[in-house]
């Protein structure tokens, strides 16, 4: 999908829809495996199996509690799946052109920015972990507990020093409020026909309630 117009509107309602009903859960599902290379995603992002496996022990526990973890299993794998569709395909700048498109060049470049830099803050935690995981591996050191969290310290370090050096040259460079912008999006065919599946989820996932509230509204008809 090359339009990031369509690509965050749709992926913000499968997401709406998967939460709101497990019928929106299910047609989000639908559309992911229609609509998105599937198996393509997860190869690339490896750490999606730790999480589903995750999301699975969850679902265990839930279901031999209340008899809710099949409910949960559906709607938190569609909401992933989705999230990681949505960040695998971004591209440097495109957050920054959704922002103007929708807020202008004041209010949107400040939150179109603010996305970028929380894009690139991410892609270089990636780096970092896997640079920490090489030399674990090489030092012939397991991962464990013990040395998880000062792992997450120098981490969390890290980016808090480089968070600060991009305020610093903001500064430097003067950068006070908004920015001028122009977006410019491509878009196909099959883009527009993915925005509109993906319209259809939320009416699947509206649907119960509708059918919910005619109900009660009959039933009050009648007690009156």
């Amino acid at each position: 999908m090359q339009d990031v117009r369509i690509r965050i509107c749709a992926s913000a309602l499968l997401c709406f829809a998967a939460f709101l009903t497990l019928y929106g859960a299910a047609a989000a599902l639908l559309w992911w495996l229609i609509f998105t290379p599937r198996l393509t995603i997860i190869h690339r992002v490896r750490p999606v199996i730790g999480m589903l496996i995750i999301i699975g022990i969850i679902s265990v526990i839930l279901q031999v509690g209340d008899r809710s973890g099949f409910s949960y299993f559906i709607r938190m794998v569609a909401i992933l799946l989705i999230g990681v569709w949505l960040a695998t395909y971004y591209q440097p700048g495109e957050f920054l052109n959704f922002g103007v498109w929708v807020g202008g060049n004041h209010v949107g470049f400040e939150f179109g920015l603010m996305a970028e830099m929380a894009m690139q803050s991410f892609g270089t935690l990636l780096a970092d972990l896997n640079y920490i995981r090489m030399a674990l591996t090489l030092k012939g050191i397991p991962v464990t507990i013990k040395n998880i969290i000062p792992m997450g310290t120098l981490l969390i370090h890290k980016e808090l020093a480089r968070a600060k050096d991009n305020a610093e040259l903001l500064a430097v460079r003067g950068y006070r409020h908004g920015g001028t912008l122009k977006p410019v999006f491509i878009y196909e065919r099959k883009d527009i026909i993915a925005g509109l599946g993906a319209v259809l989820v939320i009416v699947i996932a509206v649907l119960p309630f509708v059918n919910f509230l005619y109900f009660d509204i009959e039933v009050f008809r009648g007690l009156l």
